[in-house]
């Protein structure tokens, strides 16, 4: 079956009959002809319903009526299911219009159908004026079809004397009508396949689905069903049904071959009898039914059940629909879908069967206002708690005005109030933040241990709509298994209840969702010391490979990731984690260690609100008002400095780094408390926000609260401000053991012992406080020493770079050899050492520390070289041997170089030089401590550096890299050095600089640049500019002396080869006269550039503020500097807008 063939043609069907049924809708409303004046009835009907729901809603709802009918009769169509036994919507092969429409054009239409035969005749014959009259003839069929199938398919072929009529689509019969659309994109293999149903049913509501999930809002009542629809796997499906269902009929005829030929029944590991009763009394509950997917397959294992116990097969299928299998939901359009699947499944074991007149038990909710348990059931749905005594003394009264309403209401009361063998299903997943509010409120009331989602909610609700010894199955997120959120829910299932079997799946395991997913059985009775099958799916990527991992699981136990497991043991983790993987050495080091939390203090950080206010990116401001060295907060109220590191975690990263952030921390993070606590409707204060304030600025441990790949772990140095991303922990005894700490927790033994803890992408707070600890004083001073070396080596390759704030100068510098060929042989060689050195100390520390947790039967110390996180830029591994990575190593070396040029970085002088608003060559000489005189490298007076395609300037960015390379490597080995640089970046460095080195910067520099291109809109004329160094006359500059003066030199070109083009040879005329039109069409781009975009600005002398950051100061120069994606495109530029902190008229 092609999903994505089928999801296309399911969005753009209900786009197309969005459109077109509201087209149809505003012509009825607002038409007056004799053939709507006929229809006035239903015209009142039309205006009564917009009376009591939204218009939008209403097209919606016709627009899916329509489509599910459409699908319905094509897919019986395909199948020879029609019960008047002619194609509807189909052809017969060798024709082109629906076979129905060919039988009224030759006289011969099936007496049982209604419609009136006369009109029809008199418009095939002419009788009738019509401008299409195969498409009203058609129209009339199709309606007299629909009429005719609600006595076989009441739920989903209502009698059509209402609106719907109306409103049914104009085009019926050309090639581009809906029609067509449906037999293209259901295809005849597709058909099948009863499985089509349910995927054209999620596809349908796909974008819809997808809208609701990203907005981030608190869902209304009539957006729950969209919200939460989730197409189940089959190889789930089966999973579950297989683990319930013949799981229950194992139990009652354990003789039973039944379960051989289900493929996905694990076996258990315990055995239970059953008293013997008929499968006519095993009821199977889907409490949200969605398209009927789960009662599908319930039907067919149901079936073989039947077929072994030796009953007719043309008895079955009744039986089934109306003995065993029932189903509900909040979306009516998925029950009519569901109840529809199900009697497909009974036409194609029983021929006769619609003549039965059965249907299946399958319902949906509705609101009944004279109901205290129903009157918001659209919201609630199956959280509804009925007893089923409430059910049998409930009174219809049939004479009644609310006669019908109450057999409908009759009908939830008996399917909530009855008790079923097994209930399966893949609840809806609905943080309580979306819930609405009916629900929400529903749920903290009822359900308060499981009130975070409504998936876990549904997990118990499941188990009280089961017997007591009855089976539950589902598809949830594995979420529950773990986090902190769900340790009620946890303990609820160990201590009363049994977990059957359990599958976890792959992170990206399950394609349909956007969260790590698991399938599980219970069973509602517990079963005391007996062990449950898990299987773990863990280690293997992508959603096709988890039913084939499964299946060998189930046929090989031995294969590695099948578990049994003993849920009490659970027990003896802290929060009680469905461990099931952990070992009995694990358990023990839970009993034996003393949890973390009882020897150190990990911490939540600060929240800010407003990151674009308050935190930048190091470099982005003025270095004077940065301090990387406070030891204290009390020091915040006195300094006078603004900006403080701010440790927001970042990547995987291990024993140092990644505080690359600042935030301001004014007085103690006034601005950010003021602004917290000042900001309308806010919910949580600053008292709630700007938390664990004593541990600012303290010596501790630091890791990232979310990674994509493990737990990275980094020592933490006084100094910074922490962010709830960058969660640390403090010591406020023994400062010194912190460094064991670390060893440990960037050990094996701490990713083992996390997976089973939170296997999730979050390390939180909670989760390390659970750590069991065990401190071997024999070894503790040896591991200090090795982890002692691993931060040392981190933190010099941290620094090596000059996105650090601690960073002194380029390493091709500071190892320097006679020239740059030997400097990169040192280079290398020196961190190539120290690589392997961390490798072998991390393969050291796994060793001790397994030794200390006595876990060598179930890990190795081995460390894959591509977990060491040191020179992940500069280096990668292949076939298990470090390879440098050249041309990296040179474009940092070049960058360095830029910033000689600029005078943020000194030949004659480590580290940082001009780092501060407007700061001139002056600043520079008094920083350094010389002359000019006796520099070695005398970086740009006025702070302008043209990148052009040509040596137009003496100081152009090429000439003064050529002079850099001979101050820094000699002049000696000037051309040998020029050359091996541009081998090392595959191309002339000219045209690096003109192509890639400002894309190289932006990249660096995380999309907030210090060094700003201004560039003309075609790219001809480009100049840089620090942004550091830059004065409101500095536009002024580049428009006088660089850019006119270009122009200027262009023209003089231009003169020369117009000489050339006289007095030259023909080859040289033909080159001259090409090179003069580049020119010619390059001196207009800058005639433009100058009179409509750089003039305009440098009269106004812009301002910048280095405070207010690199995205709002980039942002004032409009079409003068170059465009970045996500700095300034129009995006960037919409979110600059409203950040009301600024001068808004500013940003061009």
């Amino acid at each position: 079956m092609n999903t994505n063939q089928l999801k296309k043609f399911a969005q753009e069907a209900r786009r197309k009959l969005i459109d077109q049924v509201s087209a149809k809708l505003n012509y009825v409303l607002t038409s007056d002809t004799a053939e709507l004046r006929e229809k006035s009835s239903s015209i009142n009907k039309l205006k009564e319903a917009l009376k009591e729901t939204s218009k939008e809603q209403l097209i919606d709802k016709v627009a899916y009526t329509w489509f599910n009918r459409f699908v319905a009769l094509r897919f019986m169509d395909v199948n020879d299911y029609q019960p008047l036994g002619v194609k509807i919507l189909s052809s017969l092969q060798g024709y082109t219009t629906p076979e129905i429409l060919d039988d009224a054009k030759r006289g011969n239409l099936n007496e049982e159908l209604q419609v009136d035969r006369r009109k029809i005749g008199d418009l095939l014959d002419g009788r009738i004026p019509s401008s299409n009259a195969q498409n009203e003839v058609y129209k009339l069929l199709l309606t007299g079809v629909c009429n005719h199938l609600y006595k076989t398919f009441p739920f989903l072929f209502e009698r059509i004397d209402d609106y719907t009529e109306l409103l049914l689509p104009d085009d019926l019969t050309s090639e581009f009508s809906i029609i067509q659309d449906i037999r293209n994109g259901m295809s005849k293999e597709d058909c099948k396949e009863v499985e089509i149903i349910g995927w054209l049913y999620q596809f349908y509501i796909s974008e819809r689905n997808e809208e609701l999930i990203s907005s981030k809002k608190k869902y209304k009542k009539e957006e729950l069903a969209p919200a939460s629809q989730l197409f189940t796997p089959r190889w789930i499906v089966e999973y579950m049904v297989d683990n319930t269902l013949g799981q229950i009929w194992t139990e009652i005829s354990p003789s039973t071959k039944v379960t051989d030929s289900l493929e996905y029944y694990i076996k258990p590991t315990y055995s239970v009898r059953r008293e013997r009763k008929s499968v006519e009394e095993i009821k199977f509950f889907e409490p949200c039914v969605g398209s009927g997917h789960i009662l599908s397959y319930a039907f067919d294992v149901f079936y073989k059940i039947y077929e072994e116990e030796g009953y007719n097969p043309s008895e079955i299928p009744e039986l089934i629909l109306t003995k065993n299998l029932f189903g509900i939901d909040i979306d009516q359009r998925a029950a009519q879908l569901a109840s529809f699947v199900l009697m497909m499944k009974a036409r194609e074991k029983s021929r006769r069967f619609f003549r039965k007149e059965v249907i299946a038990n399958i319902s949906y909710y509705q609101d009944f206002e004279f109901d205290d348990k129903f009157n918001h059931a659209t919201a609630l749905g199956s959280l509804i708690q009925v007893e089923y005594s409430e059910y049998e003394s409930l009174q219809v009264y049939e004479n009644s005005l609310f006669g019908e309403r109450q057999k409908e209401l009759k009908k939830l009361y008996r399917l909530l109030g009855q008790r079923y063998d097994v209930v399966v299903t893949n609840p809806p997943y609905i943080n309580s933040s979306r819930m609405e509010d009916k629900l929400k409120d529903y749920v903290q009331n009822k359900y308060p241990e499981t009130k975070t989602d409504l998936f876990a909610t549904f997990i118990l609700r499941c188990l009280e709509l089961c017997n007591e010894d009855g089976l539950t199955g589902y598809m949830t997120p594995f979420v529950w298994m773990f986090i902190s959120s769900y340790e009620k829910l946890r303990k609820e299932l160990i201590s009363k209840h049994f977990i059957n079997n359990l599958i976890q799946l792959e992170y990206s395991g399950f394609d349909g969702a956007t969260v790590p997913i698991c399938t599980f059985t219970l069973r509602n009775k517990k079963l005391k010391g007996e062990k449950g099958n898990y299987i773990r799916l863990s280690d293997f990527k992508g959603a096709k490979v988890q039913p084939t991992k499964t299946l060998e699981a189930i046929k090989n136990p031995e294969c590695g990731w099948y578990h049994k497991s003993n849920q009490t043991d659970f027990s003896k983790i802290p929060g009680s984690p469905i461990g099931y993987w952990a070992t009995e050495n694990i358990f023990k080091n839970f009993l034996v260690g003393n949890a973390l939390i009882e020897k150190s203090k990990p911490c939540q950080g600060m929240a800010t609100t407003n990151n674009n206010l308050f935190v930048r990116e190091w470099h982005e401001i003025k270095n004077v008002d940065s301090n990387f060295n406070t030891q204290d907060i009390k020091e915040t109220l006195s300094n006078n400095h603004k900006w403080y590191p701010y440790n927001k975690g970042g990547k995987f990263r291990k024993w140092f780094g990644n505080i690359d952030k600042v935030v301001n921390f004014e007085n103690g993070g006034k601005s950010i408390c003021d602004y917290i606590d000042n900001t309308p409707n806010v919910k949580v204060k600053s008292n709630g926000r700007v938390i664990n304030k004593q541990y600012y600025f303290k010596k501790g441990i630091t890791w990232t609260l979310l990674s994509s790949s493990y737990f990275g772990v980094r020592i933490l140095e006084h100094g910074s401000v922490f962010d709830i991303n960058g969660m640390s922990m403090f010591f406020d005894k023994n400062l010194n053991q912190r460094f064991y700490y670390l060893g440990l927790l960037s050990s094996k033994i701490t990713t083992k012992l996390l997976s089973i803890l939170n296997p999730t992408l979050a390390f939180q707070v909670g989760d390390l406080n659970k750590l069991p600890i065990i401190v071997d004083e024999a070894k503790l001073s040896n591991i200090t020493d090795f982890v002692t070396i691993n931060i040392e080596i981190s933190k010099c390759e941290w620094n090596s770079k000059e996105t650090s704030w601690d960073f002194n100068k380029n390493e091709l510098i500071r190892i320097k050899g006679d020239d740059l060929i030997q400097s990169f042989d040192l280079y290398k060689q020196y961190w190539t050492n120290k690589f392997y050195k961390v490798f072998k100390n991390e393969r050291e520390l796994n060793r001790q520390f397994i030794e200390i947790y006595g876990l060598q039967d179930e890990l190795t110390p081995d460390v894959p070289l591509e977990d060491i996180t040191i020179l992940k830029e500069e280096t990668s591994i292949v076939n298990e041997e470090l390879v440098f990575d050249q041309k990296e190593v040179f474009t940092q070396f070049i960058s360095y170089a830029a910033g000689c040029m600029f005078g943020r970085y000194s030949l004659d002088k480590e580290g940082l030089i001009l780092a501060n608003q407007g700061e001139a060559l002056q600043d520079y000489l008094l920083k350094v401590e010389k002359q000019e005189s006796e520099l070695s490298f005398v970086p740009d007076d006025d702070n302008i550096i043209p990148i052009l395609d040509d040596e137009w300037f003496e100081d152009d960015i090429v000439g003064r890299f050529h002079a850099f390379l001979k101050a820094s490597f000699g002049e000696q080995n000037f051309e040998k050095n020029l050359s091996f640089v541009e081998e090392s970046i595959g191309k002339d460095i000219r045209k690096y600089f003109v192509k890639d080195f400002y894309k190289d910067h932006i990249k660096r520099y995380k999309k907030r640049p210090i060094y700003w291109m201004f560039s003309s809109p075609k790219g001809s004329f480009n100049v840089l500019v620090y942004m550091h160094r830059y004065t409101p006359d500095t536009l002024n500059q580049v428009l006088n002396g660089y850019l006119n003066e270009y122009r200027e030199k262009l023209k003089t070109r231009i003169e020369t080869l117009d000489h050339l083009m006289v007095s030259g040879s023909p080859s040289e005329q033909n080159k001259a006269s090409k090179e003069k039109d580049k020119i010619q069409m390059i001196l207009l781009e800058l005639q433009e550039y100058e009179r409509e975009i750089l003039y305009p600005l440098a009269t106004e002398r812009i301002s910048i503020d280095l405070d207010d950051g690199v995205l709002v100061n980039y942002n004032k120069f409009g079409k003068a500097i170059a465009s970045v994606a996500g700095l300034n495109d129009k995006k960037a530029k919409e979110k600059v807008k409203k950040f009301d902190w600024i001068d808004t008229t500013t940003i061009r």
